[in-house]
């Protein structure tokens, strides 16, 4: 397995992890719209791209007014024969180590519950207050649930209420 940086991933890549697997991610049924993600790695296996990650630099609005930027980790996706082989691991973990080479200090995540504990043992956080999230109709309570994970030493997610003003990657 090796890690790659993937600056031009696009349809074909996503295709190629994919394999015409209907709802790979398993949140079609909450009809969120995501935002595009501007960063990208994947895992290659041979020739093969068989996951990715991507993050993209995002504002959220906490509960004392204030707005603090955030890395938002998007997109993690493994072909459907690689999961719960511990590939997913790899490719997480290189994408946490590229986000905090770039000097982010707070990285964020939605992900099903499921993989709440996937997440946890990579140190990441759950948040149990109220986030919120922007959608072309008017902002949502993602019903995902939310992890942060601090990037540099002291930083913290303020406690209350988030709200994320665009798209949730």
């Amino acid at each position: 397995m090796e890690l790659v940086d993937l600056p031009d991933f696009g349809p074909d890549g996503y295709a190629e992890i994919v394999d015409g697997e209907p709802d790979p991610f398993g949140t079609d049924h909450l009809a969120v719209e995501w935002g595009p993600k501007t960063n990208h790695v994947g895992l290659r296996d041979d020739d093969r791209l068989i996951g990715h990650a991507g993050w993209v630099t995002a504002d959220v609005r906490v509960a004392t007014g204030q707005t603090i930027e955030v890395l938002g980790l998007g997109s993690v996706l493994l072909h459907r024969d690689h999961r719960g082989s511990g590939v997913g691991r790899l490719l997480v973990e290189g994408a946490m180590d590229r986000m905090m080479s770039e000097g982010g200090t707070i990285a964020i995540l939605f992900c099903r519950p499921e993989r709440l504990r996937f997440y946890g043992d990579l140190g990441w956080h759950p948040i149990t207050d109220v986030v919120t999230v922007g959608q072309p109709g008017g902002p949502i309570v993602m019903p995902l649930r939310t992890c942060w994970l601090p990037l540099a030493e002291g930083a913290i997610v303020p406690p209350g209420d988030l709200e994320f003003p665009g798209l949730p990657f």
